[in-house]
C-alpha cells in the first residue's frame, strides 16, 4: 500500500489566497523552485519516506517523478535530485518490479512498476489540483498546463 500526499507549508506565502501570482505569467521556475512548497507525507508498504522540511514544491517533486518513470520505460535505473533541496532518489527497475533508494530519509522500498505509474500521476494530478484550488486563475497557466497536467474539472 501507498500512502501520499502534499502538506501545504503554511510558511509559504503562495498558498495564500491573498498572494497573487503573475496568473497565466508563472513558469516552470516560478513552479519549481518558487512557489507552492510542502511537506510530503510518502509510505511504501509501511516504510515512511517523507519529507517535512523547508518543503519542496510540488511541482518539482511531480516532475521528479515523472521524469523518473519516463526513463525507467527505457532504461533500467535513474537517478533524480530535487531542485531545492537536493534530496536524491534512486530507482531501478527489473521488468515489473521497482526499487526506490533514497538518502534522506535513508531507506529502500520496493514497489510494483504499476505503482510507480500511479504514484507520479498522483503526484502530478494532486500538485496541479491543489495549486488551482489556492488560485483559480492558475487554471489558464499554458506552462502548467501542458507541463503538470491540466487541472481537474471545477
Amino acid at each position: 500500500m501507498i500512502e501520499f500526499s502534499f502538506e501545504p507549508r503554511a510558511d509559504d506565502v503562495s498558498w495564500s489566497p491573498r498572494w497573487r501570482p503573475g496568473t497565466t505569467e508563472l513558469n516552470g521556475s516560478d513552479f519549481c523552485l518558487k512557489y507552492f512548497k510542502a511537506d510530503r507525507r510518502l509510505v511504501i508498504h509501511g516504510t515512511d519516506l517523507s519529507v517535512r522540511i523547508a518543503g519542496e514544491p510540488v511541482v518539482d517533486f511531480a516532475l521528479l517523478l515523472d521524469y523518473a518513470t519516463r526513463t525507467l520505460e527505457t532504461s533500467t535505473e535513474v537517478t533524480v535530485e530535487a531542485s531545492l533541496t537536493q534530496h536524491k532518489y534512486s530507482l531501478r527497475r527489473d521488468r515489473d518490479s521497482v526499487t526506490l533508494t533514497t538518502q534522506w530519509p535513508q531507506g529502500r522500498v520496493s514497489l510494483s512498476w504499476d505503482e510507480l505509474r500511479h504514484l507520479t500521476e498522483q503526484a502530478k494530478s494532486d500538485a496541479v489540483r491543489l495549486i488551482t484550488t489556492a488560485h483559480p486563475a492558475l487554471r489558464d497557466n499554458q506552462w502548467l498546463r501542458q507541463t503538470v497536467g491540466s487541472p481537474p474539472i471545477a
